[in-house]
C-alpha cells in the first residue's frame, strides 16, 4: 500500500487502499462508473479499488441472492443432514436445538425453530447457562432434550469441539447433526453429519459464514427437498425463506463476518426485510431500543445486537432466542424489556472490569513495551463481558489481547481478540491441543479458551512466542488508516450521504470508505461532553464555508494531549468518515474525524 502519512498525531500511518488495478486503470474505471451513475468521483474511486466497474455496479449496488445464492449441497455432509432433518419432518418427530448463547446462536436456534414449526414439527431448544454449563454442548443438557422428546438433536453455532457430549449422546441412541461454522481440529465430532464450512475437509469456499448463513442454507435445502416430497407445511402456504433474512443479516453483522459475496446480500436484503418489521421480537426490540429509523448496519451492530447478547452475558440465555421466535407482541414486550435492562447492568459491569483491565495492561506494557499480547486475568470477572474487554484492550492498545475470569478455584475461562496477520482461533486451537488450555477455539480475529490458573503463565509464553513468529522483523503491525478516497469540504453534501447508503452496507473486508481532508485549517476548537472527552472542531480548506466535525474519546489519547498542549495553529490533514448529522437535521453533514495529521510543506 502506498503511505500518505508515515506517522500521525496518534503514531498511525496513512495508506492508500490497496487496488487490483494500477492508478491509470482505477482511474480510468472510476470515471466511467461516474459517467454511467453520477456518483460522486471519490466514491467512484473507492468502489473502482474494490474491481466494481460500470457494467458490474447494478448488480453490486442491489445483490441478488437468487443470482450468487450457493447450492445448500456444496457444503461437506449438506446432503446428508437435509435428507435426515426431512425424514424427521415427514414423520413429524420431535426435533431438538442446542444453540450458542451469542447473536449468531440465538438467530440460528431461532432459524431453525420458526421453519422446523412451520411443518408442525415439535421443537425443543437449549440455550446454555454461560456460567453454569460453559460454551457448547454438555452431556446432562443434550439428555435433557432427549428426555424432553426429542428424537434428533442439532447443535447450531457451536458443537465442532464437542467431542465426549455428542459421542455420549450418539451411544445413548440420539441421532446427532452439528451445523457450525468454528474452525474446526483434524478429527470430527461423532454425528450423522457435521456441516460446517470451516472443517479441514469442506471445498465449498464459504467459510467466511456465520452459524445463521449456514443454518439458512441448510433450511433452504430442506424447504426444497419438503417441496420434492411433497411436505406441506402446516398451513397450506410455501415456506419463504426470504421472510428469515432479517435473521441472517443480524447475525451475520454481530459476528463481525466479512461484508463479501453472498454475506453482502443477506445484510442487504436483510436489511429490507427488518425494515418491514415482520418478526415480532425484533420489531419490539427495535421499539425498545428507540430505532425510529430504516434499520441500518449500525442498528444491527449497536442497537440490537448488544441487547440480545445481555442475556448470555449475565446468565439469562434462553430470552434472546425467545424474543426472536416470540409468537405475539406482549411476550415480546416482556422479553426485550428484560433484555434492555441487562443490557444497562452490562455496560456498568463491564466499566468496572475494563478500568481494572488497562490498569493490568499498563503495568504489563511498563515492564516490557514490546509486548505482541497483552493476558490479564482477575477473580469473579463476569464471564459475559470479557470477550467486550479484550476487544477494548485490543483497540486501544493495538495488542493481541485475552482476558481471562478465574473463579475461587482456580479454573478460568478467557475470551480473545486479534490483530491482522495472527490467527488467534489457530493458536488457541494449537494451545488445548498442546495441553496448555482445557479447551479453546475460534475464529482468526477472535477465540475462547479454559485454563486452569497454574497453566497461565505457560499459556501467555507460548502466545507471546506465536505471535511475535507471525508479525514481521518490525514488531507489531503499526496502527493503519486506509484511505478510500481525497475529498474537499466542499464535496461533503447530503447527496454523498445518499450515495454511502447506496453503496453499503459496509464491515468487515468491505469497510466504510475513509476520506482524507488536506491543506485545512482547524477552527472553534472546543473540548465537549460530561468529561471533556470529545474534540469539536470546524474545518476550513477554502473550498466552501466551514465544516463541523468531531473526534470522540480522544482528550486522553497522544493525539488529544498534542493538541491541548500545541494548539491548532498551522495547516493539517485529516481522516474520517462522512455522515449526516442528525443533532441539527435537515440536509446537515458532519465529518466524524479519525485521526490528525500535520500538513507537509512542500
Amino acid at each position: 500500500m502506498t503511505a500518505l502519512v508515515e506517522q500521525s498525531l496518534s503514531s498511525a500511518r496513512w495508506v492508500v487502499q490497496d487496488s487490483t488495478f494500477s492508478d491509470d486503470e482505477t482511474e480510468r474505471r472510476a470515471t466511467g462508473i461516474s459517467q454511467a451513475s453520477k456518483m460522486p468521483l471519490s466514491l467512484c474511486r473507492f468502489i473502482a479499488r474494490h474491481g466494481i466497474t460500470s457494467q458490474t455496479l447494478d448488480n453490486f449496488l442491489e445483490p441478488r441472492l437468487r443470482d450468487i445464492l450457493p447450492d445448500p449441497f456444496v457444503l461437506k455432509d449438506a446432503e446428508a443432514a437435509i435428507t435426515l432433518i426431512c425424514d424427521y419432518i415427514e414423520r413429524k418427530q420431535p426435533i431438538g436445538l442446542f444453540g450458542d448463547y451469542d447473536v449468531d446462536g440465538a438467530c440460528s436456534a431461532a432459524l431453525f425453530s420458526l421453519c422446523l414449526g412451520q411443518y408442525g414439527v415439535p421443537v425443543y431448544c437449549h440455550i446454555p447457562d454461560r456460567f453454569s454449563e460453559g460454551y457448547g454442548p454438555n452431556e446432562a443438557a443434550l439428555t435433557s432434550l432427549s428426555q424432553q422428546g426429542a428424537e434428533l438433536l442439532i447443535t447450531v453455532d457451536c458443537g465442532i469441539t464437542a467431542h465426549a457430549p455428542l459421542q455420549a449422546a450418539s451411544d445413548a441412541g440420539l441421532p446427532v447433526i452439528v451445523v457450525d461454522h468454528h474452525k474446526a481440529g483434524p478429527s470430527l465430532p461423532k454425528a450423522k453429519s457435521v456441516v460446517n464450512p470451516n472443517r479441514l475437509d469442506d471445498d465449498s469456499g464459504l467459510g467466511y459464514l456465520c452459524a445463521a448463513g449456514v443454518s439458512f442454507l441448510v433450511l433452504a435445502g430442506v424447504v426444497r427437498e419438503c417441496r420434492n416430497r411433497g411436505i406441506e407445511p402446516v398451513s397450506g402456504q410455501p415456506v419463504n425463506m426470504l421472510n428469515y433474512l432479517d435473521l441472517v443479516a443480524l447475525a451475520t453483522i454481530c459476528d463481525v463476518m466479512p461484508l463479501i459475496s453472498v454475506n453482502r446480500a443477506f445484510v442487504r436484503q436483510g436489511l429490507k426485510v427488518m425494515a418491514q418489521r415482520r418478526n415480532i421480537g425484533i420489531k419490539t426490540l427495535m421499539d425498545v431500543a428507540r430505532v425510529d429509523h430504516i434499520p441500518s448496519v449500525y442498528t444491527l451492530g449497536f442497537m440490537l445486537g448488544p441487547r440480545i447478547n445481555a442475556g448470555g452475558r449475565l446468565g439469562q440465555s434462553s430470552i434472546g432466542v425467545q424474543l426472536l421466535c416470540a409468537p405475539d407482541a406482549d411476550i415480546a414486550a416482556t422479553l426485550a424489556w428484560r433484555l434492555d435492562e441487562l443490557n444497562t447492568q452490562r455496560k456498568s459491569i463491564e466499566s468496572d472490569i475494563r478500568q481494572q483491565a488497562e490498569d493490568q495492561a499498563y503495568a504489563l506494557l511498563q515492564d516490557n513495551p514490546d509486548r505482541a499480547v497483552l493476558v490479564v486475568s482477575g477473580t469473579g470477572w463476569n464471564e459475559g463481558v470479557i470477550g467486550i474487554v479484550a476487544g477494548r484492550l485490543k483497540e486501544k492498545f493495538n495488542k493481541v489481547s485475552v482476558v481471562i475470569s478465574f473463579d475461587e478455584a482456580g479454573t478460568g475461562k478467557g475470551s480473545g481478540r486479534s490483530l491482522a496477520g495472527f490467527s488467534l482461533g489457530n493458536a488457541v486451537l494449537a494451545g488445548y491441543q498442546k495441553e496448555l488450555l482445557v479447551s479453546g477455539g475460534g475464529h482468526d480475529m477472535a477465540a475462547g479458551l479454559g485454563i486452569e490458573k497454574d497453566k497461565l503463565d505457560a499459556f501467555y509464553q507460548y502466545l507471546e512466542t506465536e505471535a511475535q513468529a507471525h508479525f514481521t522483523a518490525q514488531g507489531i503491525p503499526q496502527k493503519e488508516h486506509i484511505i478510500g478516497a481525497d475529498i474537499t469540504v466542499g464535496g461533503i453534501n447530503i447527496g454523498l450521504v445518499g450515495w454511502l447508503d447506496d453503496i453499503g452496507p459496509f464491515g468487515v473486508e468491505f469497510a466504510e470508505p475513509r476520506f482524507r481532508i488536506t491543506h485545512c485549517r482547524l477552527k472553534n476548537l472546543r473540548w465537549i461532553g460530561a468529561e471533556k472527552q470529545h474534540l469539536s472542531v470546524s474545518i476550513d480548506d477554502s473550498t466552501a464555508p466551514p465544516l463541523r466535525a468531531i473526534m470522540f474519546h480522544c482528550a486522553d489519547t497522544p493525539l488529544g494531549q498534542t493538541l491541548k498542549q500545541q494548539g491548532v495553529e498551522g495547516v493539517f490533514q485529516l481522516v474520517g468518515r462522512v455522515q449526516k448529522d442528525s443533532y441539527r437535521g435537515g440536509d446537515a453533514v458532519q465529518f466524524m474525524i479519525e485521526d490528525i495529521a500535520v500538513q507537509p510543506a512542500f
